[in-house]
């Protein structure tokens, strides 16, 4: 079972943000690079098994591996229709 660690965009109670993990708390932080950092070396000792999902201020979840780098293969985009302006 692949283990999740989310990090959110903006703080939880407006001073700290809260690490998760499949939902649960694990840890709250003073700063958002901070509870990424901690995600990160979680992640990293858990092993092959552990990805980050990281919030932007769009509200999109990205998904990050271990090495805080992008899947090799990121997940299928819908398709959509292009239509050409004159």
């Amino acid at each position: 079972m692949t283990r999740v660690y989310e990090v959110p965009y903006l703080p939880d109670d407006g001073s700290r943000w809260t690490l998760r993990l499949a939902g649960q708390p694990v840890g709250t932080f003073a700063s958002r690079f901070e509870a990424l950092q901690a995600a990160v070396n979680r992640a990293s000792a858990d092993g092959g098994d552990a990805s980050i999902a990281v919030e932007g201020a769009d509200g999109i979840w990205r998904p990050f591996g271990s090495d805080v780098k992008r899947p090799t293969r990121p997940p299928p985009m819908p398709a959509r229709r292009l239509a050409l302006v004159r």
